[in-house]
C-alpha cells in the first residue's frame, strides 16, 4: 500500500448524489429496509433485530447465482448462529448483487425499483482483510458505500445507517482517544488497507452528510459472540485469539485494554439508535465502556478450566508458530499480521499504546433504552469456550464451566 496515499483525496462523492427535498423521520415505521452484510456476523444479528423490532420486509444484498441460492445463503447464515427461528420467508427478500459493482450489478431499472421500495438503509457489508492492500479492498468498501448513497438519493428520501470501524482511530496514542463527534484525522488511521478503506468510506458518508443527505455513523470495534448463548464467529479476531491460545496452551501476557463487545448488544443498540430522530447526522461508538486487559481475560480462561501459560507477546507468537502443527491452529492465518508493528501496538506491546476511545455521547444516547453492554466478567469469558466445546472445536474443560 503506498505510503503517500492521500485518504481524504480518495473520499470522492460523485456530484450527482444529492439529497432529495423530502425530510425523513427516523421514528417512522418502515415498510421496507435495505440491508448489506447479511451473510456476515454483525449483519445477520442486524437482520434478527430488524425482524424483531419492525414489521418491515428486509431486502438483503447477497452474492449468489440467483434468488433461490441467495435466500439459501441467508437462511444458512441464520442457522449457523442459532437464529433459524428468525427465518421469515415472507419478510426476507434476497437482492442478488455485489457491493464492488456499480449499482451493485443490478440493471438501472432494478436499482431504481429498489430505491422506490425501501424506506431505510443499513450498510453493514464490507470486505475484511488485515493484510490485503487498499487497492484490493477499495471497490467493495469505498465503491459499495458510494452506491449505497446513490440508492439513498434516488426515488424517495431515505436515511442511511453506516457501520464504520473504530479501527480508523487506532493510531491515537499517549493522548485521550478519539471522541464520537471529533473530526476525522487521516493521520490517526493505521496504514492497514482495510482500515484505510473504512476511513475513506466514512469520509464519503460525512461528505454526504455535509450535502444534507440523512446519515448516521455507527463505529464498531472488537466484536465477540452472543452474550446470552455464547454463539460466536469462530473466524473473528477475538475468537481466534481465545481458541488458538487455548488450543496451543499459550496466551499473550499483555496489558493493553480490549473492549470485547457482544454482537447482540451491538445490533440491538444500533437498531435502537437508528430509530431516534436525535441520531440523525451523529456518530456513535458501539464498544464496551468497561474494557479488560488481554492478560486478565486469560486469567479468567484458566479459572474456567482451560489452563494456558501466559508469555510475553513475542514469545507467545513464537510458541504458537512452533507448537505442534501450527497450520491447524486458528491463529495460523493471523501469524503474519502479528509481525506487523501495527499489531504489536494494537495489543500493547510497543512503546506507544493505543488510547481508549470515547463512548460518553453514545452512552448518553442509550440512556433509558434498556440496552447496556454486558461487562467482561467471568460469565462472559467462560461462555465462549463453552460454546467452542459444544461445537466440537475444543476439548471439555479440566474443571466444570460455571456458566
Amino acid at each position: 500500500m503506498p505510503f503517500s496515499l492521500d485518504l481524504d483525496a480518495e473520499a470522492i462523492l460523485p456530484p450527482e448524489i444529492k439529497p432529495l427535498p423530502a425530510p425523513v423521520d427516523l421514528t417512522a415505521e418502515p415498510g421496507a429496509v435495505f440491508l448489506t452484510g447479511v451473510t456476515g456476523f454483525v449483519g445477520v444479528y442486524l437482520l434478527r433485530e430488524l425482524l424483531r423490532d419492525t414489521h418491515a420486509r428486509i431486502y438483503c444484498l447477497v452474492r449468489a447465482e440467483d434468488d433461490v441460492r441467495g435466500l439459501s445463503r441467508i437462511y444458512d447464515n441464520l442457522e449457523q448462529y442459532g437464529l433459524e427461528k428468525y427465518v421469515r420467508p415472507h419478510r426476507i427478500v434476497p437482492v442478488v448483487g455485489d457491493l464492488k459493482l456499480p449499482l451493485f450489478g443490478l440493471t438501472q431499472e432494478k436499482f431504481d425499483a429498489l430505491a422506490n421500495t425501501v424506506d431505510v438503509i443499513y450498510h453493514c457489508g464490507s470486505k475484511l482483510s488485515y493484510v490485503a492492500p487498499y487497492e484490493f479492498l477499495k471497490a467493495a468498501n469505498v465503491g459499495g458505500t458510494v452506491e449505497v448513497l446513490r440508492l439513498a438519493t434516488r426515488g424517495k428520501a431515505k436515511p442511511v445507517h453506516y457501520v464504520s470501524s473504530l479501527g480508523i482511530l487506532l493510531a491515537y496514542s499517549e493522548l485521550v482517544g478519539g471522541q464520537e463527534e471529533d473530526e476525522l484525522d487521516a493521520g490517526k488511521c493505521p496504514e492497514i488497507g482495510y482500515f484505510q478503506t473504512k476511513y475513506v468510506a466514512e469520509k464519503v458518508v460525512r461528505n454526504a452528510r455535509d450535502r444534507g443527505i440523512p446519515v448516521t455513523i455507527h463505529r464498531i470495534g472488537l466484536i465477540v459472540g452472543d452474550s446470552q448463548t455464547g454463539v460466536c464467529n469462530s473466524d473473528d479476531f477475538v475468537a481466534r485469539i481465545l481458541l488458538g491460545s487455548i488450543q496451543a496452551g499459550f496466551a499473550p501476557d499483555v496489558t493493553n485494554a480490549m473492549d470485547m463487545t457482544p454482537v447482540d448488544f451491538v445490533a440491538a443498540a444500533m437498531v435502537y439508535l437508528s430509530r431516534q430522530n436525535e441520531a440523525l447526522g451523529r456518530v456513535f461508538h458501539l464498544l464496551n465502556p468497561r474494557p479488560i486487559h488481554w492478560s486478565d481475560v486469560f486469567d479468567r480462561v484458566t479459572d474456567a478450566g482451560f489452563p494456558v501459560q501466559k508469555l510475553p507477546f513475542h514469545d507467545w507468537v513464537d510458541a504458537v508458530e512452533e507448537h505442534g502443527d501450527p497450520q491447524t491452529n486458528p491463529l495460523y492465518p493471523l501469524l503474519p499480521f502479528f509481525h506487523l508493528n501495527f499489531a504489536r501496538r494494537m495489543l500493547g506491546v510497543s512503546d506507544s499504546h493505543f488510547a481508549a476511545l470515547g463512548t460518553a455521547s453514545t452512552q448518553k444516547a442509550l440512556r433509558g433504552s434498556g440496552f447496556a453492554c454486558p461487562p467482561v466478567d467471568q460469565h462472559l469469558v467462560e461462555i465462549f469456550p463453552g460454546q467452542f466445546v459444544e461445537s466440537g472445536r475444543l476439548q471439555p474443560a479440566a474443571t466444570p464451566l460455571a456458566v
